[in-house]
């Protein structure tokens, strides 16, 4: 690309933002994480404008960028369904789910989103892509540099396992009916709980949740831990090995007599 099309450029990056936010947020469920992405990515374009050659188009070549950056930034979760614990299920004769339960499930915006976040990363830019976005399957094959058979395995284990997700999660809501709060809903308050950032009808609500919720309280037991462990990192000298504080200290004295 020629210096003198920068202009057209940039214009051009400007428009392809809101779709790779959108991509990027469905990505990873975070709006923090979904910017950096995004920001990555326009720095990274930038960064190789000399190797667009237009044999790709923008919006192929951007979310390239933007799937390889976010493919190291984000393994694999614990919470994330196993392909081979779907692929066994789905052969079992006996497997079922209850339609009903799993499409109101699936009506429920922050219900599909968190389907989303438990497929591994490689099946869910396939279906977001492809499902959510609207791209053709050779299109999504490639961006993801992936050939065309690869690409349509990786849909049909997605959407089994987006399947599979919404079940748990329609199993996981019927277990809570009559509590407060969602899970999502309690999960997403919790961080802010423990920082006594949440109080009146709010607090009531989330700690009703946690006193009948049977998945959220170790997740909230968690949190406090990890919390609790971090704390301890104040204590620099427990942290820092003592030769690295030692050459501290003197570098200081040292800059202090002149």
């Amino acid at each position: 690309m020629n210096r003198g099309d920068l202009d057209p450029f940039a214009s051009s990056l400007v428009k392809e933002i809101p779709a790779l936010y959108r991509y990027a947020l469905t990505l990873t469920g975070d709006r923090d994480d979904a910017e950096g992405l995004v920001g990555d990515t326009i720095s990274k374009a930038w960064e190789k404008i000399g190797t667009f050659r237009g044999e790709s188009s923008l919006k192929t070549w951007l979310h390239t960028i933007l799937h390889n950056l976010a493919v190291d930034n984000f393994r694999q979760k614990s919470n994330e369904v196993s392909v081979e614990q779907m692929e066994e299920q789905w052969m079992d004769g006996e497997y079922s789910v209850d339609p009903v339960r799993l499409l109101e499930a699936a009506e429920e915006r922050e219900e599909i989103k968190d389907a989303l976040l438990r497929l591994p990363f490689a099946y869910r830019s396939v279906v977001v892509l492809h499902d959510a976005e609207g791209w053709r399957l050779s299109e999504v094959a490639s961006s993801l540099r992936i050939t065309l058979p690869a690409a349509k395995q990786r849909l049909r284990r997605g959407r089994m396992m987006m399947v599979s997700a919404l079940s748990d999660s329609s199993q996981r809501k019927e277990a809570n009916k009559g509590i407060p709060l969602s899970c999502w809903q309690a999960r997403s308050m919790v961080s802010d709980y423990i920082d006594g950032e949440i109080s009146g009808a709010k607090e009531l609500q989330l700690k009703e949740h946690l006193r009948l919720c049977a998945t959220c309280p170790p997740l909230y037991a968690s949190l406090v831990g990890v919390k609790s462990s971090l704390s301890t990192l104040r204590d620099t000298d427990s942290v820092i090995p003592p030769d690295v504080i030692r050459r501290i200290r003197l570098g200081v004295k040292d800059s202090g007599t002149h």
